[in-house]
């Protein structure tokens, strides 16, 4: 029972990191075309 919860926190954990990976980039992205945006149509 233990080894299930192990690799069923495990999966968790990884899915997490992985939507925090995208999040970021995501919002990166966003900020520079916003940048962006600011400069060539301002």
């Amino acid at each position: 029972m233990t080894n299930k919860l192990d690799k069923e926190t495990e999966e968790h954990k990884l899915f997490y990191e992985n939507f925090l990976k995208f999040t970021t980039y995501s919002t990166i992205c966003i900020i520079v075309i916003v940048a962006l945006m600011a400069i060539f149509l301002v």
